[in-house]
């Protein structure tokens, strides 16, 4: 068993670690990240962007320890950077591969006048027009997706690649507005096609959910019965489409094929959580309490059932309170995980019962609790600071305002404000509610298992993605009573299961602290004293 809480560690850690790399993206597609830096991106973190023709390449030397010679290079288009590079400026960077002279490059750099330039990259003449064009384009929204549209399954995969990796990064609701413009036609192509990438078609399949039609979900159904991998590439993204398209009366399919059905995949269950999340949190066309209904299919199945434990507090389901009091109890080696989640539960009710049950439950399991009480005790710290720091930038701001106008002026504009307020509830909830405020992201990783990243899995990461994203925006139904500092304190109780770092997948894992500290620094000095036996050896071979 000790072998097993090891090996869960290392899968939890693994799943971290991809989900903390792909955060460096903030992937607003909800199933989609980026793989790269958009061109845009590249061009505006650098000084100088210039197309470039290769005149030379030096000879290959053989002498390891002479430096690597540069390829001679020739600006003939500055797209960036007129004030310190002109045409006909000549320079040398280092050149990777075979090519002929005269080929363009796009080359990049920074730091002038003594530019660092940046490795070539060949550039046909589609691209350099590509680069030139992206430059006029609008900032964001749905005219400046347009464009890129057009290039999804280009034949230069360079450009094909910058296209998803835009639509990776734009907001949903520009992805919405984009509806009429988009090729309904080629997306379902494209997903029919069996050697489309798994990225791509999750992709497609969040574009066909806002432009779909009823005859698509007749083809969304027969994927989702398949049980073919192929066909169920990108399952998240597909179940999620399908949602969409056929609304509530396609949750009956997804709670049976997923979520009921004990011997589907852990990974498949995984995706369709991930679907039934997106469509409970960020969008409202299935109302929450059908969504809620759906996901609590889950605590049927014990040793799954901690995925869907943080939804169940953040939607504020305190129906199955004493259903996980019960779990919690019974919990065994083989489902002791479920405790710290159902403990932060419990800490994010707000019912008198709650407080009972934690007093009971810590008899039990003090450490399990003790673990939920310090991940709330940081976050009510942080929040503290958070409202600390917003108390004393409201004073600041209504100091500088009291300055310049008079008492009159200030009660008319507190006035308008009133009526404002009185006129849209919605927008004061959002200010107000953590809820609204983006305090809750999805980044809910499985802390028991790392995702397979094999192209024939459902869930296949063949875009260096975790399973799970979020999407950046959406609209969002939420109730809009305003909280009280308890009913915060709730919310970010339930966040923290949600949140995941190395900290807290460790306090998940049952092995004392201390243990994931000294056994990591033991095996450090243990493999540098080897070494240094090593090293040391060798230098006295080499003396005598």
């Amino acid at each position: 068993m000790k072998n097993w809480t090891y090996k869960r560690f290392a899968c939890a850690f693994a799943g971290v670690l991809i989900a903390s790399l792909a955060s460096v993206y903030i992937a607003a597609c909800p199933f989609c990240s980026a793989i790269n830096l958009t061109f845009s991106e590249q061009i505006k973190s650098n000084d100088i962007v210039v197309i470039a023709t290769l005149l030379e390449i030096p000879d290959p030397v053989d002498d390891p320890d002479l430096e690597i010679p540069k390829s001679l290079f020739e600006v003939t288009d500055v797209i960036k950077g007129q004030d310190t590079v002109r045409d006909g400026m000549k320079f040398r960077s280092l050149l990777v591969g075979r090519y002929d002279l005269g080929e363009n490059f796009l080359v990049m750099g920074v730091d002038p006048p003594n530019v660092s330039w940046s490795t070539p990259m060949n550039a046909s003449s589609r691209v350099v027009k590509y680069l030139r064009t992206i430059q006029t384009l609008p900032k964001s929204g749905p005219d400046r997706l347009a464009f890129f549209q057009d290039y999804f399954e280009d034949k230069e995969p360079v450009l094909a690649f910058d296209a998803y990796d835009e639509f990776a990064q734009a907001p949903y609701e520009d992805v919405v507005a984009l509806k009429d413009r988009m090729d309904h036609d080629q997306l379902v192509a494209w997903i029919k096609e069996s050697d489309t990438a798994t990225n791509r078609r999750r992709l497609y399949f969040t574009m066909l959910g806002v432009c779909g039609n009823e005859d698509d979900v007749v083809m969304l159904e027969e994927y989702i019965k398949s049980g073919n991998r192929k066909k169920q590439a990108g399952l998240d993204a597909l179940v999620a489409c399908y949602l969409k398209l056929k609304g509530e009366a396609a949750l009956p399919l997804i709670v049976d094929t997923f979520l009921k059905d004990k011997n589907v995949e852990y990974v498949d269950t995984l995706s369709a959580v991930s679907a039934l999340r997106f469509h409970g949190t960020e969008v409202d066309f299935i109302p929450r309490k059908s969504i809620v209904k759906a996901v609590r299919n889950l605590l049927d199945r014990p040793k799954i059932a901690d995925m869907i434990i943080p939804d169940l507090a953040r939607w504020e389901d305190w129906t199955v309170m004493e259903r996980l009091v019960q779990m919690f109890k019974q919990a065994d080696d083989e489902t002791s995980w479920l405790r710290v989640p159902i403990a932060s539960y419990l800490r994010a009710c707000p019912l008198p019962e709650a407080k009972k049950h934690i007093e009971e439950l810590q008899k039990i399991d003090p450490d399990s609790i003790k673990r939920a009480d310090f991940f709330l005790d940081f976050d009510d710290d942080e929040e503290e600071q958070d409202e600390e720091n917003s108390e004393e930038s409201a004073e600041d701001s209504e100091a500088e305002t009291t300055e310049g106008s008079s008492t009159q002026e200030l009660e008319e504009a507190g006035s308008g404000k009133k009526n404002q307020s009185d006129n849209s509830p919605q927008t004061d909830a959002a200010n107000t509610d953590p809820l609204m405020q983006g305090k809750w992201t999805e980044t809910y990783v499985a802390h028991r298992i790392a995702i397979p990243e094999n192209a024939d899995s459902p869930n296949s990461a063949d875009d260096n993605s975790p399973v799970l994203n979020k999407a950046e925006a959406g609209s969002v139904a939420m109730e809009t009573v305003e909280p009280n500092r308890e009913n915060r304190k709730a919310a970010l109780a339930a966040q923290k299961t949600q949140r995941l770092s190395p900290v807290a997948m460790a306090s998940i894992i049952p092995v004392p602290i201390w243990k994931i500290i000294l056994i990591p620094m033991i095996s450090s000095i243990f493999i540098f004293v080897l070494l240094w036996s090593v090293i040391s050896g060798w230098f006295d071979r080499l003396i005598y």
